[in-house]
């Protein structure tokens, strides 16, 4: 989509050469209805020849048909149909170029109708339609891995998107004050700013009044953040002049970034492609409306929002606060964080002289710390833990900063107000900011000890006053519980609203998970209450004393993924699952780690080991991914996805025969394993055996999912044994199928070059193939070649400079 600098100015919006190139194949599918031909090419009039009369012309010892394809009477395109048999040229070819103009009104409405008329852009239907589609793409290739693809070559689809959202700040004081036709101006001036700025394979949409949409596919969270930022400088130096005032008026933009999958979590990836869609889009929001709060002009991510665009709404009684964290930005009951103010977050200056001076900024002055005890959908409750100055209070607006346990500048053994840690007279229990107090004391003794975390996971829908009295209630009666079965009277606080936690020294931590596990399931017959419970013990592996209530809540992460009754205790699986979630997190470094305690724990967890071959890949570590890879075949000669893994890093290592075989194993497992029916085919194809590599392929095609994933791939062979048609046809599936597929586009490009027909269209393949991959050479090398057959030799230069 592109921004037209008026685009009222021609009446509705017209299709250009480069729509043509994104719709030809539903063009020459339309033309085929009422036009049979066996082959067809595409030219594009040269700059200045779309004006005049234009009549087509049949060329009957040929048997070739040249439609020139009139919109509203302006060339857009020569179409060059071959193998065509007409009985009555004479009187038909009027009546063919009629039906031909007809198509291309079609297309032309088609594209009105999912384009924003203001600015150019994609509208919020075709973006939420093409945000939707992206999502079911990447679903379907998170195989053999989850968070990003495997295997790069194989799914055409990329692994992983971005999307960003932008809102101009203050906008609606223009149209107040300037008048609507100002603002239109205004934001059709941006629209122009987003189509020059953005790649061309970039999604740019208007969603509604000032408000815009970027789809990034295969983007990280750097690249997502590098884009926004490049758009907000620009946007930042825009200026319109109002005709009336003759004021020259600017406009900042807020923008918020997130990624897909990375930020979907849990039972949200299970929800359909246009739910997740949906809650993408509003977590997108909220990282805008974080940006805007905290100043405006800037870009803020949605994973970021979590970890420092929290702030204090209001203080209360009896040092607790409310914040405007919630279960929107997956905030949690336990989680803590440094408090600082805004206020002192200024630029020193010490002058040395009249002209000499000092520049800097004051350092972050933090006030306390707090944990979040309530946590409710758009915001939470917390309780203050530490204060550095009694006299410097916490104060609605500021700042708030996620910490780890091993992070907290305020490690002591007293409570807030300086007293001793004080037990809930209703239910036996220290707040939870008392039970850290003493935890942090007690832990220090003991050489074996326990820690249990308990959540209820049944909580009324009634958000009334007397909810948190209700809580209150089930707690005390699960304390109750807890302390009946596990004898005498166990150290325990509140973990959030409807949690608890427990102190538990000089146990066995069997008996203790066994213990846990009975709590559960009294807790359901008795209670009617659903509880999962996580625990970790000290030692293990080589884990401090103060990494005990980390592993406690992972392994809480784990007990809520079990069946009833639903307890853990941390261990090798545990770690797997905290692995998995820095993987889709992105953060492939941190799930090595993890995975390799995972396996430090248990050696025979192949779930770990396979995931761990799987990261070693990612970094391009093969030959230590292999081993990983035999490993778990050693153990289990069943599991499809370690074949299949092994195959791959196989193939990567130079190792055909054993990759050969390896893919062949997992079809002896699994008949209808379509990944490694393409991935022989593509064997059978790099060693020229193309008869074999096209029937591995079209058993792939029959299978589901198949078709979309082998279109380039036969249309390579068809380029091999020069069946340029058939390859032009495949092409055209897949960039159909996924308009995002570069090395489709890239094949494409070539084949219009190499038949001499219109190296135009062979640029812009080439272009939006490069933007794509811009790593590959070949691709920019294509694009200066296209360049230089229409005589560009200045850019065909400056690509070629690119190349070194």
């Amino acid at each position: 989509m592109h921004a037209h600098k008026d685009p009222f100015a021609d009446g509705p919006l017209l299709l250009d050469r480069r729509d043509l190139v994104e719709y030809e194949h539903a063009l020459k599918d339309a033309l085929r209805r009422f036009l049979p031909f066996t082959s067809y090419s595409l030219f594009f009039p040269r700059q200045g020849e779309e004006e005049g009369v234009f009549e087509p012309e049949y060329r009957a010892a040929d048997g070739e048909l040249l439609l020139p394809l009139v919109l509203r009477g302006r060339l857009l395109a020569w179409f060059m149909a071959r193998g065509v048999k007409l009985t009555a040229p004479k009187s038909s070819l009027r009546y063919l170029q009629a039906l031909a103009s007809s198509v291309l009104e079609r297309l032309r409405l088609y594209k009105q109708g999912i384009t924003d008329p203001l600015t150019g852009l994609a509208n919020r239907q075709r973006f939420h339609q093409n945000l939707v589609l992206e999502i079911g793409r990447i679903k379907s290739c998170l195989m053999p891995a989850s968070g990003q693809r495997l295997d790069a070559d194989l799914p055409s689809f990329s692994g992983c998107l971005g999307l960003v959202l932008m809102d101009l700040d203050c906008f609606q004081r223009i149209n107040e004050n300037y008048g609507y036709a100002t603002g239109d101006r205004m934001v059709a001036e941006v629209g122009a700013v987003l189509a020059r700025v953005c790649p061309k394979h970039v999604v740019a949409a208007r969603l509604q009044d000032d408000a815009f949409a970027l789809l990034l596919p295969d983007a990280t969270p750097r690249v997502c953040f590098q884009l926004a930022e490049v758009i907000r400088e620009e946007v930042g130096k825009l200026s319109v002049t109002d005709d009336l005032s003759g004021d020259r008026l600017q406009v900042s933009a807020s923008l918020g970034a997130i990624n897909y999958p990375q930020g979907l979590s849990g039972a949200q990836l299970k929800r359909s492609d246009a739910e997740q869609a949906r809650i993408l889009l509003r977590k997108a929001r909220k990282a805008v409306a974080t940006a805007k709060d905290h100043g405006r002009d800037r870009v803020f991510a949605y994973a970021d929002v979590l970890k420092a665009g929290g702030r204090v709404l209001e203080t209360l009684p009896m040092n607790r606060l409310s914040t405007s964290l919630g279960r929107s930005v997956d905030a949690q009951e336990g989680q803590r964080f440094l408090v600082w103010s805004p206020k002192y977050q200024k630029t020193a200056e010490a002058r040395l002289s009249e002209d000499d001076r000092l520049l800097g900024r004051y350092p972050t002055l933090y006030k306390g710390e707090v944990v979040l005890t309530v946590v409710q959908d758009e915001m939470s409750f917390a309780e203050v833990l530490h204060t550095s100055d009694p006299s410097w209070t916490v104060e609605a607006g500021d700042r708030l900063t996620l910490i780890q346990d091993s992070e907290s500048f305020f490690e002591n053994e007293t409570a807030a107000d300086g007293t001793t840690a004080q037990r809930d007279m209703l239910t036996g229990l220290y707040s939870y900011r008392d039970f850290l107090t003493f935890f942090a004391r007690a832990r220090l003794k003991p050489e074996h000890f326990c820690l249990a975390l308990a959540r209820i996971q049944d909580q009324p829908g009634d958000r009334s006053p007397n909810f948190q009295k209700h809580m209150d209630g089930l707690v005390r009666q699960t304390a109750e519980l807890a302390a009946e079965i596990l004898g005498g009277s166990p150290a325990g606080g509140r973990f959030g609203l409807g949690g608890l936690a427990y102190f538990l020294p000089d146990r066995d931590p069997a008996e203790v998970l066994a213990a846990m596990r009975t709590l559960c399931a009294q807790a359901a017959e008795r209670l009617s209450l659903n509880l999962a419970v996580g625990t970790a013990c000290h030692p293990y592996l080589n884990f401090s004393r103060a990494d005990i209530l980390d592993n406690a809540r992972k392994a809480l992460d784990h007990a809520l993924l079990l069946p009833p009754p639903r307890a853990a205790l941390f261990d090798s699986v545990s770690l797997n699952i905290a692995a998995d979630k820095l993987y889709m997190d992105g953060d492939i470094f941190g799930a090595v780690d993890e995975f390799k305690r995972a396996l430090l724990a248990d050696e025979n967890n192949i779930t770990a080991r396979n995931s761990l071959g799987i990261c070693l890949a990612q970094l391009g570590r093969f030959d230590q991914a292999r081993s990983h890879f035999e490993q778990v075949i050693a153990r289990d000669k069943g599991d499809i996805m370690a074949h299949y893994n092994l195959g791959w890093a196989c193939q990567r290592l130079g190792d055909t025969r054993k990759a050969r075989e390896a893919y062949r194993r997992c079809l002896k497992l699994d008949p209808r394993h379509v990944f490694s029916l393409v991935r022989l085919g593509t064997l059978a194809e790099r060693e020229n055996k193309l008869a074999q590599a096209e029937k591995l392929y079209a058993q792939a095609a029959e299978l589901p999912g198949g078709q979309e994933l082998v279109l380039r791939h036969l249309a390579r062979v068809c380029l091999a044994r020069g069946e340029r048609d058939h390859a032009r046809e495949y092409l055209h599936l897949a960039l159909n199928a996924n308009h995002n597929d570069a090395q489709a586009m890239h094949l494409l490009a070539r084949l219009y070059l190499e038949s001499g027909e219109d190296p135009q269209i062979a640029e812009v393949l080439a272009r939006q193939s490069a933007a794509l991959t811009p790593d590959h050479e070949e691709y920019w090398r294509t694009l200066a070649q296209a360049l230089l057959a229409q005589g560009k030799d200045e850019e065909a230069a400056k690509v070629e400079t690119r190349l070194g």
